[in-house]
């Protein structure tokens, strides 16, 4: 009988991960990580295919129980957060394991295929592949490293005064912890810490499946809508940034990331827009359609470069016209003509708005600019 509600309790989860991977986008891929590992534990430690799990994947699968909690934990942090390079000492348990695989792979070659023997076998007491630490002690420390990340998640959703919803997900995977526990040792001792026996343990444990499911259907989605406005505000607080640090490197150099451009024929055509060897395209061509149709280069060539250089046609015209003035001044042009003129020479209708586009071009204003 309790064949039938493992079937039903994998096939939950397995259609939890494929709902969340259809719905979860990219601020919350840890959740993803937290399906897909919780669906690999309990597939590991299922009588159906436990064993075979172990013979055809053992010990590969095992780091990546230590996703679960980080994958919970990362479900709830922002995506700045996340991007903190710091983050990463979340996953360092997951690095650390495929890294000590790979070397007794490569340096310890009969140890690493006596231990997977004995793993095949069952045979827990001497396996040790993740020396120091023998694989019975990793997978019993398994739920309390899961745990950890529980207390983490709760104190974040309190710190963000999060609705109430949010805190069932955690506070009943910390309760079904205590199953799990027993759980592993079962699977490793054929012996129980607290419950009874192993049926009692699966139906303790398909609560948290249905919880998930309905997680991941219910909560996760209204969680999705609230955080795209979050990550557009992070995104353009980026690209501000970013912006910003192009505006103060554009004098140093003739277009900001020149060097990253394979067509050096249109850094080449910039520069003589520049020194004023060409006919300033700008008074006449200011639309992007036009100037691209008057210019020596097609559509596709002009996409490139602002790709290559991380900037758009608006960025460029303004750079444009603002160091051809800067060129002019240089000639003395100021000595017997005015702003105003100056201005309507490069291209724009009055003083206003090109004493705006210098200091943005150049990080400070015009009369500060000459005063030097």
């Amino acid at each position: 009988m309790y064949q039938d509600y493992i079937i039903t309790a994998m096939s939950l989860l397995v259609i939890a991960l494929i709902i969340g991977g259809i719905t979860v986008r990219r601020y919350n891929i840890p959740y993803l990580y937290f399906l897909a590992c919780t669906v690999l534990n309990a597939t590991f430690l299922t009588d159906i295919a436990g064993n075979t799990i172990v013979k055809v994947m053992y010990p590969w699968f095992i780091p990546l129980f230590f996703l679960i909690g980080p994958g919970l934990y990362g479900s709830y942090c922002s995506v700045e957060e996340r991007k903190d390079r710091w983050h990463i000492i979340h996953y360092l348990p997951v690095f650390l394991g495929y890294v000590i695989l790979i070397l007794e792979l490569g340096f310890f070659n009969d140890y690493f295929y006596n231990t997977v023997q004995l793993a095949h076998d069952l045979k827990w007491e001497s396996t040790s592949v993740f020396w120091p630490f023998s694989d019975k002690w990793i997978i019993l420390a398994q739920p309390f490293h899961t745990l950890l990340y529980v207390v983490f998640s709760v104190r974040k959703l309190n710190a963000t005064k999060a609705r109430l919803p949010l805190f069932v997900l955690p506070i009943v995977q910390g309760i079904s912890l205590i199953p799990l526990l027993d759980i592993n040792y079962h699977f490793l001792t054929g012996e129980f810490l607290i419950f009874a026996n192993d049926q009692v343990l699966r139906y303790a444990m398909f609560g948290l499946v249905f919880l998930i499911f309905w997680d991941v259907v219910n909560i996760r989605p209204r969680m999705q809508k609230q955080e795209e406005e979050k990550l557009k505000a992070y995104e353009a607080k980026k690209e501000a940034a970013r912006q910003e640090a192009l505006i103060q490197e554009a004098p140093k150099e003739t277009y900001p990331n020149a060097g990253k451009v394979t067509n050096a024929e249109i850094v080449l055509y910039i520069e003589r827009l520049i020194q004023g060897d060409e006919e300033f395209p700008f008074n006449k061509h200011s639309k992007k359609s036009d100037f691209i149709k008057h210019s020596p280069f097609k559509n596709p060539d002009w996409e490139s470069f602002f790709s290559a250089t991380s900037t758009n046609f608006g960025f460029f015209k303004k750079y444009a016209r603002i160091h051809r003035a800067l060129r002019l001044m240089e000639e003395g042009y100021l000595d017997n003509q005015s702003v105003e003129t100056l201005a309507k020479t490069v291209g724009y209708s009055s003083r206003a708005p090109f004493y705006l586009a210098f200091e943005q071009i150049m990080g400070k204003s015009l009369t500060a600019y000459r005063e030097i």
